[in-house]
């Protein structure tokens, strides 16, 4: 009996699995090249059952985590260590801590965008309402991590294709700003300001993505 529950749960991990090579494509393009459509979407998923949720697209948080693991692949293709020049703590990194971390680095910007639409929305702070903004939001976050991420690969790895790397990431910079201040200003009513709140927002994941990373430098020196 056990052994068919066995069987029965890697029949599930393995179709959950195929669905990926099929969902991960399907779900970058739709955000890439219609992204306020799949903003709405993801915000529509939450009036539905939660078994039927995402059913057309990958959860919003595992696209964001299949992105870092895309990104990291191509830093492996490509030999390229990121902190190979560093003598910090960043160094003694493990592969999968380093995935970690940068699912924390880049999940900042989801958070502070969803806060924002809390505050706008006038809904109370809670972890049942923060959610579903939370989710919203990691759809834009995974395509701007990847593209950030492949850039400054192929910038720093391939010194010829230098300027080319440095533009796919700042170019997906400027898609995420322009992404998000259209959104915003879909519930603000200054809509006027929405690119000035989405560049503030940013501003700040980026000041609390430096704090972390000045404290696990620290952390790292002062242990050593």
């Amino acid at each position: 009996m056990d052994f068919m529950k066995m069987l029965r749960s890697l029949e599930e991990l393995l179709y959950e699995v195929m669905t990926w090579l099929v969902f991960y494509p399907r779900t970058f393009l739709l955000t890439l090249f219609q992204p306020l459509r799949t903003l709405e979407y993801s915000r529509a998923q939450f009036h539905r059952p939660e078994e039927e949720q995402f059913d057309q697209t990958l959860a919003p948080p595992l696209f964001l985590l299949l992105s870092l693991l895309l990104s990291h692949a191509i830093e492996l293709g490509l030999h390229f260590d990121p902190f190979a020049a560093s003598h910090g703590s960043l160094v003694r990194l493990s592969q999968q801590n380093l995935i970690i971390f940068r699912a924390l680095v880049f999940a900042v910007f989801p958070l502070m965008f969803a806060l924002r639409h809390l505050k706008v929305s006038g809904l109370k702070l809670s972890r049942s309402t923060l959610r579903g903004p939370f989710f919203v939001e990691c759809y834009p976050a995974a395509v701007f991590a990847f593209l950030v991420g492949a850039g400054m690969t192929v910038a720093n790895a391939l010194p010829r294709a230098r300027v080319e790397g440095l533009l796919l990431a700042g170019g997906a910079t400027v898609w995420y700003l322009a992404v998000q201040a259209v959104w915003i200003s879909q519930f603000d009513k200054r809509r006027w300001r929405g690119l000035v709140v989405a560049l503030w927002q940013w501003l700040k994941a980026m000041a609390i993505i430096l704090a972390m990373a000045l404290v696990y430098a620290f952390g790292g020196l002062a242990r050593a």
